[in-house]
């Protein structure tokens, strides 16, 4: 087995090594919390975590210790002041490209902010090979985010740079239903990943009041520049990441309503493999499954059963007609 090696002595990962894996998992989601969503507050990802402010703070000295360090201020929220790299001495370039491939799975099939970080992690991945395949895999790698995803390469490089730099921008947008183009002035907040299609989230500056709207990527023709910065304060962003939560599939929602399903059959064995939804809950009767999720649009789970025909059967479901506090989908 390759051995991996990286420039840290055996005494900086200390912290990371002295206690059970729980603690280390902690440690990692802190840090991927903080690069999904630097505004949001401490408070509410010290709750997410389940731990007090002192641990809070004993992880972030544990995580400085291995290279990633941020800082924290109620106005502006997290700031990452270092994130060293790690070159690994030990990875082949065929072990590049196996991960390579792995990241390009995971955006394929995953969901969420952090499918969406894998594009950028991938075409570092290609970066760092030699010459021919750093020329080939890029222009590939490109290609992929294209034809996968319907999504040109300059338009979410510069949506990424939007998001990163807090820029607001003016997008030419096709809306769904009308299907007509019309200019939108925007000020992108997340872009992420549901069912294999790119979202941006960002709040509307064209329109009194301002909304939050979810604009797919693959609708985009065109993106300008508007020289204006936005100042956003911890938390505002609306509750992106309890609606994100809330979704089934790509539909966010604040609120959440209950679904029952009972599946019989086949289809019980099926659903026990593996959580469709954080929400879940299996409840066993003779010969069935009842099957509950709470979800921000219950016919999203409706359609999803209708797959598995007559083994799958609504038993009842919350209806959320009328509902205004979800943000709309142009």
């Amino acid at each position: 087995m390759t051995q991996i090696k990286t420039q840290y002595p055996a005494s900086d990962l200390q912290a990371l090594t002295e206690n059970e894996g729980s603690r280390v998992s902690r440690l990692l989601r802190i840090a991927q919390a903080i690069r999904e969503d630097p505004y949001q507050p401490i408070r509410e990802l010290q709750d997410r975590l389940g731990i007090g402010r002192s641990q809070f703070y004993k992880d972030k000295a544990a995580l400085a210790q291995v290279g990633f360090r941020f800082e924290y201020s109620k106005s502006k929220g997290f700031r990452i002041t270092e994130d060293k790299l790690t070159p690994i001495t030990g990875l082949s370039i065929s072990d590049r490209l196996v991960l390579m491939f792995a990241l390009e799975q995971l955006c394929s099939t995953g969901d969420g902010t952090l499918a969406a970080l894998a594009v950028d992690a991938g075409k570092k991945l290609v970066g760092g090979l030699p010459s021919p395949f750093r020329e080939q895999l890029l222009a590939c790698f490109e290609t992929q985010v294209g034809t996968r995803f319907g999504v040109r390469p300059n338009i979410l490089n510069a949506l990424r740079d939007a998001v990163t730099h807090n820029l607001r921008v003016r997008i030419l947008y096709t809306r769904s239903g009308t299907w007509e183009q019309r200019w939108r002035l925007v000020d992108p907040r997340h872009i992420y990943m549901r069912q294999r299609t790119l979202y941006l989230y960002a709040r509307t500056a064209d329109e009194e009041p301002e909304r939050w709207k979810v604009f797919r990527i693959s609708r985009i023709e065109e993106i300008e520049p508007t020289g204006i910065s936005i100042n956003w304060r911890p938390g505002e962003d609306d509750g992106f990441l309890e609606k994100q939560r809330n979704a089934f599939d790509a539909f966010l929602g604040e609120k959440a309503y209950a679904v029952t399903l009972r599946f019989t059959g086949q289809a019980r064995h099926y659903i026990r493999e593996r959580q469709w939804h954080p929400s879940q809950e299996l409840k066993e009767e003779a010969n069935a499954l009842i099957f509950t999720v709470r979800v921000a649009e219950p016919m999203e789970v409706i359609r999803w059963a209708r797959q598995f025909g007559d083994e799958a059967e609504l038993l009842s479901r919350e209806d959320p007609a009328g509902d205004e506090s979800s943000p709309d989908e142009e």
